[in-house]
């Protein structure tokens, strides 16, 4: 049998390569775009189809993992992946563009949910927290991913940089699958392969929306507010993403430690209330380079509430960790696709700086319901 320290590296490397794909991806949509030669609104509809096939998919890897487990439902779905993202990048026209980005979204929605509940064996295993430097993993591959991707882009052209990566993460996965525990540990927990989740989970899920919410309202319009506040260069605004990525990925390799020490709950209402008032200082405060700081300070907070739910959602269903999971995560995605769209409607009729208060409040109410997160210590 695999050893717990063995599988807690597979399934880092599973996030690894779930990032670099998913940067690398991001490489592709400007190509995409060029080659469809369609309007803005045409092609943004179209990127719906990628963010609609994960959502649909998730529930039902939830059931997936456990009628099969979740360390084959990771592998099959992160080979798929692999594969996958060669289908919309190469695709010659619209509705195969469409069809294939359904595919692509099912397979990283799929992975998602399956290497998060295999996470949540390994710390079932260890008896100690592991999730938030999991997700670490994933910021770090997917921030190589985007940089790599776009020089061997820009030097050796997409098919080249297609065959690396494809082939790269399909080799890692495969690597990988010989280190994970057993499927017998959450496979068939429940008698019913498909059910709904329960209210408590439902409610992580509701702070899950509000988290990646945060997030995506932050990675799509900060960069956008500090150009309107302070009329700085677009490669000076745009740092607001580096920086609060950056602050994100220092709280995920800590998160676990800090998790240990202080407990779920206490974690997540420390990072909610950074959250709340580095996000807020970064709208208010005169300078762009405290603005820049103060989005460290937010990436800080945001960084560790996903992970943290995440696991909450698998322990708070140990008959089904994975539909637990798998509500959580489609609820959360569903947060990361509607936030930006509501912060521009709002910021149309304020400002992007008023309207990202937004985001303030939703940390709040984070950092308030932080009791909730209390399954998450459970091992």
């Amino acid at each position: 049998m695999t050893s717990p320290v063995a599988a807690r590296y597979a399934v880092l490397a599973l996030f690894v390569a779930h990032g670099f794909l998913f940067g690398a991806w991001a490489t592709q949509i400007p190509l995409a775009k060029l080659r469809l030669d369609v309007s803005l609104t045409t092609f943004g509809l179209a990127l719906l189809c990628v963010a609609g096939g994960a959502v649909i998919a998730m529930p039902i890897a939830g059931a997936m993992v456990n009628k099969y487990g979740s360390a084959r439902l990771s592998v099959v779905t992160g080979l798929l992946f692999s594969i996958g993202i060669l289908g919309p990048a190469l695709a010659p026209d619209l509705l195969s563009f469409m069809f294939f980005g359904a595919l692509l979204g099912a397979a990283i929605g799929s992975m998602d949910v399956g290497m998060n509940a295999h996470g949540l064996v390994v710390e079932r295993a260890l008896k100690k927290p592991v999730m938030s430097g999991f997700h670490g993993g994933f910021s770090i591959g997917a921030a190589i991913g985007t940089i790599a991707g776009a020089w061997i882009l820009g030097h050796y052209g997409s098919p080249i940089q297609l065959a690396l990566f494809s082939g790269g993460a399909f080799l890692t996965v495969l690597v990988a699958s010989r280190f994970l525990l057993p499927t017998s540990l959450d496979q068939g927990l429940s008698g019913e392969h498909f059910a709904w989740p329960t209210k408590a989970t439902l409610g992580l899920g509701a702070l899950a929306f509000l988290a990646l919410m945060i997030e995506g309202s932050v990675a799509d319009w900060g960069a956008l507010m500090l150009k309107e506040r302070f009329v700085v260069e677009a490669a000076t605004a745009a740092m607001a993403f580096g920086f609060y990525q950056a602050g994100m990925a220092v709280a995920r390799f800590t998160g676990d430690w800090l998790r240990l020490r202080f407990g779920a709950v206490r974690l997540v209402a420390i990072s909610a209330a950074l959250a709340a008032g580095g996000t807020a200082a970064a709208l208010l405060v005169p300078s762009v380079w405290l603005s820049l700081a103060a989005f460290t300070i937010g990436g800080l907070g945001i960084g560790n509430i996903a992970p943290v739910l995440f696991a909450g959602g698998g322990r708070l269903e140990p008959d089904a960790p994975g539909r637990g999971i798998a509500a959580v995560t489609s609820m959360g995605y569903s947060g990361f696709l509607a936030g930006p769209p509501l912060i521009g409607i709002l910021g149309d009729f304020t400002s992007l700086q008023v309207a990202l208060f937004v985001t303030v409040a939703a940390a709040l109410i984070i950092g308030f319901y932080a009791r909730m997160v209390k399954a998450a210590d459970t091992y």
